[in-house]
C-alpha cells in the first residue's frame, strides 16, 4: 500500500464516529515504512482501550507496525501509568536499529498478550505462559519494573516473580503482601492463589504461611460463623451461601420476566462477609434499567431507598418479606436459587428460613 493511499484510509477511519474495526485493522497490517508515523499512531492507539479492559486487539494487530510508527505509538504512550502500557514501554529496546526495535515490540506485545490469557488460573497453558516470561530476562526486568512502581498490578505479574523467585522478584513482590497484611482485605484473599504457580523455596514458603496463618484467624472469627450458630448448625469452619430470588412477573410463559431482584451473600471466608442488596426496573419500567433500592452490608448501610434500615443478619427473610411488600410484589420462592457450603438437611433448613417458613434455629 502506498504512503499515499494509506494515509487517505487512515484520515477516513479517524474521521468516522464509531471505527470500522476490521478496515482498521487490515490498514494497519499493510502499513508502509514511510506513512506518516503520527497519524499511524493515532489510528494504531484506536485498539488500545483507555480503561483497563482487554488488550488482545493491540496485541494481536499491531505487531507489524514500521519502526517510526513504534516509536510514535511509544511517544504517544509516554505518560501512560496502566500497568500493561507501562510494562510495554519497559521492554521494548527503543536505543538500537529499527530491526532490534521492530523485534522487541513483538517480543513485548506478545509478553503483554501472555499475561492476559483466558485460560484457567491453574492451568497448563497458562502455567506455561507464565514460565516463559520469567524466563525472559528482559520481560522479567519490566514486570519487576511496573510491579514496584504501581500499587494496582494484575495477579499475573505476581505470579511471574514468584515463579523466578529471585531476590529482586522478592523486593518487588513484598511491598504487595504487605499492604494486603495491613489490610486484611480481599487482596490477602487474591494474593492467597499466587501459591499455584509459586516457586517452593525457604522465602516464599514463609510468606505464604504467614498469609496463611492471616486468612484463618480473620475466618475464624468471622461474624458468619456466629450466624450459623445461632441458625443451628453448631461449630462450622466455614459457613457462606448465596441467594438469588425475583418477584413481580412479566410476560407470559414464553417470554417470562421480573421486576424486583434480590440477592444476599454470607461467607465467612471474606472481609466483607454479607451483602444484601434489592434492584427493580426503574420509574420508566423499562425492563433494561436495573435501579438499586436497597444496599446493605457488614460495613453499614449503603442504600436504602425503600426506607427498610439496617437489620440483624438473624432477620434477613423478615426484611426480604417486608421489601416485598414495599415494592408491592411478592418474591417467586418457588424459583429461588441458593447456593451453600451446606449440604443434606442443613442445606435444606437453611433454604426453608431463607424462605421465611420457619425461624431462626429451628
Amino acid at each position: 500500500m502506498s504512503r499515499r493511499r494509506s494515509s487517505e484510509e487512515l484520515h477516513a477511519l479517524l474521521g468516522e464516529p464509531a471505527p470500522d474495526w476490521e478496515r482498521l485493522i487490515k490498514v494497519l497490517k499493510k502499513l508502509p515504512v514511510d506513512v506518516d508515523p503520527m497519524l499511524a499512531a493515532r489510528a494504531a492507539l484506536q485498539l488500545l482501550p483507555a480503561d483497563r479492559s482487554f488488550f488482545g486487539s493491540f496485541g494481536q494487530h499491531c505487531q507489524r507496525l514500521p519502526a517510526p510508527v513504534i516509536r510514535a505509538v511509544l511517544e504517544r504512550l509516554e505518560g501512560d501509568v496502566r500497568p500493561a502500557v507501562f510494562f510495554l514501554r519497559e521492554s521494548v529496546d527503543r536505543e538500537g536499529s529499527d530491526e532490534a526495535l521492530c523485534a522487541s515490540w513483538r517480543t513485548a506485545l506478545q509478553g503483554m498478550l501472555d499475561l492476559n490469557v483466558t485460560y484457567g488460573w491453574g492451568s497448563k497453558q497458562r502455567k506455561a505462559k507464565l514460565q516463559g516470561l520469567a524466563e525472559n530476562p528482559v520481560l522479567l526486568q519490566a514486570i519487576q519494573t511496573v510491579v514496584v512502581a504501581s500499587e494496582e498490578v494484575s495477579l499475573d505479574m505476581l505470579a511471574v516473580l514468584t515463579i523466578d523467585a529471585s531476590e529482586a522478584s522478592l523486593d518487588a513482590l513484598i511491598p504487595h503482601v504487605e499492604r494486603a497484611v495491613q489490610s486484611q482485605g480481599w487482596e490477602l484473599d487474591r494474593l492467597e492463589d499466587l501459591r499455584t504457580h509459586a516457586r517452593s523455596t525457604p522465602a516464599l514458603d514463609a510468606l505464604f504461611e504467614r498469609m496463611e496463618a492471616l486468612l484463618q484467624a480473620r475466618r475464624a472469627r468471622s461474624p458468619a460463623l456466629e450466624l450459623a450458630r445461632a441458625l443451628g448448625f453448631g461449630e462450622l469452619d466455614v459457613f457462606w451461601f448465596k441467594l438469588y430470588a425475583a418477584g413481580g412477573e412479566e410476560g407470559d410463559a414464553r417470554s417470562m420476566t421480573y421486576r424486583h431482584h434480590c440477592h444476599l451473600t454470607v461467607d465467612s471466608r471474606a472481609p466483607v462477609w454479607f451483602s444484601f442488596s434489592i434492584s427493580t426496573w426503574g420509574p420508566d419500567g423499562e425492563p433494561g434499567r436495573i435501579v438499586p433500592v436497597f444496599d446493605f452490608d457488614s460495613e453499614g448501610l449503603q442504600n436504602d431507598t425503600l426506607g427498610l434500615g439496617a437489620c440483624e443478619p438473624t432477620r434477613f427473610p423478615e426484611w426480604m418479606a417486608l421489601a416485598a411488600k414495599r415494592l408491592r410484589s411478592d418474591w417467586d420462592l418457588e424459583q429461588v436459587s441458593v447456593m451453600s457450603s451446606l449440604r443434606g438437611r442443613q442445606r435444606t433448613r437453611l433454604v426453608k428460613w431463607l424462605r421465611g417458613e420457619t425461624p431462626p434455629g429451628k
